[in-house]
């Protein structure tokens, strides 16, 4: 006689709650930086960022197209918070700011790696360049926008270069007051270019 065989039930397989799209945001963005912050970059996976942030894989390319939309995400975030620290608008100590430095190296190894330049491109520059503009009492948006320009090539450079040139402190301190005083020259460096009659 046959032994009736065992029903097996299996269990159901665990479901994650559908999470809100503007919190798999935050959370991939907050987690991303945090990765960042602590990991080589190329440690940064999609796999490892998603069961960090307690959330699926697929969440990526729903809310950032892919990993390279959360990264280029990631690095608007970081200089809109670094902007946000300044005492005054793209200040010349901006390229201490440990967001603004972060930023930089993460563009830097994302080109290396061979993203496109285009999408770490924003409207940064014309965001800020009229309050830039009122702040420095210059006459043109020209002039604002490319002393913005400026400042960010030149502080994107000093994040990324700085740890090999060996500059002293002092060296450093020197370079931000020549830069500082750069800026309170502009409305004259403007006029000695003709930019001011160019309206």
């Amino acid at each position: 006689m046959k032994t009736p065989r065992k029903k097996v039930i299996s269990k159901p397989a665990k479901v994650r709650p559908m999470v809100p799209g503007a919190v798999a945001q935050e959370r991939l963005t907050k987690t991303t930086i945090e990765m960042l912050r602590k990991f080589p970059f190329d440690q940064v996976t999609a796999r490892e960022l998603t069961k960090r942030a307690g959330l699926t894989l697929p969440t990526i390319a729903r809310n950032f197209g892919s990993m390279a939309g959360l990264f280029s995400h990631v690095a608007e975030v970081l200089l809109e918070n670094a902007i946000k620290r300044q005492s005054g608008l793209l200040t010349q100590t901006v390229i201490f700011d440990p967001d603004f430095i972060l930023r930089s190296k993460l563009i830097a190894w994302l080109l290396a790696e061979g993203a496109d330049p285009k999408i770490f491109k924003r409207d940064i520059f014309e965001q800020y360049s009229e309050r830039f503009q009122t702040d420095i009492k210059t006459e043109t948006q020209r002039t604002a926008f490319t002393f913005m320009q400026l400042m960010e090539t030149l502080g994107q450079g000093f994040a990324i270069f700085s740890e090999t040139m060996g500059l002293t402190r002092q060296q450093i301190a020197d370079g931000l007051e020549l830069v500082a005083e750069f800026r309170k020259r502009l409305p004259e460096i403007e006029h000695s270019l003709g930019w001011d009659k160019q309206k």
